[in-house]
């Protein structure tokens, strides 16, 4: 004969089991266990909308490092702690869970050392450290292993394998744009002493010429300063889901006279944002070129192939062979002006050929990052 009662009591004895049951939880690193500090130093005061801010996250609502929890009583009292040694000391969240269906995601802001991130030239391994209690009682520690990426390295897209979409981080090369650089000072004193302008007054004079010719004088003392273009973009400890490309800083392409294409369009972008004038970084297919506007209400827009700098290089103090005389610029000039206006006739032609894929938002791989935009929403120069 069936015993209802002990039936009963086995039943209310497992409900009682699974309400004293411990909360159960993951820790993650995005992307992929990887840490970049280039992102991390980009937008540290980085604003975003919060209007889609979700209730199933507590803390950081943009935050990489984070817990996933599961089966807690709402209204209990947590606190997580993370720690990154050498890079982050104890980072605190605590509050109370939130009743939501579902797990809860908590996502402390981490206290970064933005020296240390920045003196990281090459990627290494690295820990993160969690601990957290829930209700009171200590629910023990975890340690996630992570690639720790160079300040070099440059996050743009993150192709993600489940049903979440893929986020595009193209935006992250403004931050390798640094207008208050000293070099960007140096460069602009070598360009009065060249004669090309005697000053630079960005939009003052109202005249898209004027402009043109504070550009150029710009591009003819990095072709005397002999920049070459090199193709060098590859990154270490590359991960088939999360994209990313080497950039130089500004003082590394002019110490090792190089660039790639993003590395001479951030530095020819750093230069003009020092002198009021606009720029654009404009992304096509596995390539960047620099815009820039050539008045002050960005209505009319020139393009520039910077991979073209080093063209013709000049030796220091001499007037190149070919001389003539440009009504645009309205000045005498020497070789680098041909390369430059070459360079203007590729990026125009680019730009042309593109067509309206820069109107069409779905289409990543043609995108303007706007500088100033960019800046207005917190991404700031990477400094080391």
């Amino acid at each position: 004969m069936i015993d209802r009662r002990a039936l009963a009591l086995c039943a209310m004895l497992a409900l009682s089991a699974a309400a004293l049951a411990d909360p159960q939880w993951e820790a993650y690193v995005d992307p992929y266990n990887q840490v970049f500090p280039s992102l991390e130093i980009a937008t540290a005061t980085t604003t975003w909308d919060t209007e889609d801010d979700s209730e199933s996250v507590v803390g950081d609502q943009q935050g990489l490092i984070y817990v996933d929890v599961s089966g807690a009583r709402a209204g209990a009292p947590f606190e997580l702690i993370v720690r990154i040694p050498g890079l982050a000391p104890d980072s605190r969240l605590s509050g109370v869970v939130p009743a939501v269906d579902g797990p809860i995601s908590l996502a402390p802001t981490i206290g970064w050392d933005y020296q240390a991130l920045a003196a990281i030239r090459q990627p290494r391994p690295a820990n993160v450290e969690f601990e957290l209690s829930v209700d009171g009682k200590p629910l023990g520690k975890r340690t996630q292993r992570v690639r720790l990426r160079s300040v070099n390295d440059a996050l743009y897209y993150i192709d993600e394998d489940d049903d979440a979409a893929d986020l595009d981080f193209n935006w992250m090369f403004a931050a390798y744009v640094n207008e208050d650089h000293p070099a960007v000072d140096q460069i602009l004193k070598e360009a009065l002493d060249s004669g090309v302008v005697d000053s630079f007054t960005g939009y003052q004079d109202e005249d898209s010429d004027a402009v043109l010719k504070q550009v150029y004088a710009i591009w003819h003392v990095l072709q005397s300063r002999g920049i070459r273009y090199s193709s060098i973009t590859r990154t270490a400890n590359e991960h088939a889901n999360v994209m990313s490309q080497h950039v130089r800083f500004i003082d590394e392409s002019l110490a090792m006279t190089q660039a790639n294409c993003v590395d001479g369009s951030v530095l020819i972008a750093s230069v003009l944002r020092k002198i009021d004038i606009a720029p654009v970084l404009v992304l096509v297919p596995g390539h960047m070129f620099l815009g820039f506007a050539l008045d002050e209400e960005g209505e009319e827009m020139a393009y520039l192939e910077t991979t073209m700098l080093g063209d013709v290089t000049p030796e220091r103090g001499k007037k190149a062979s070919v001389q003539r005389r440009s009504e645009a610029l309205g000045v005498d000039i020497e070789a680098s002006l041909e390369s430059f206006e070459a360079a203007l006739e590729s990026g125009q032609s680019q730009v042309d050929e593109a067509g309206d894929a820069f109107e069409d938002e779905d289409n990543l791989d043609y995108q303007f990052i706007d500088i100033q935009e960019a800046r207005e929403y917190g991404v700031m120069p990477i400094t080391r």
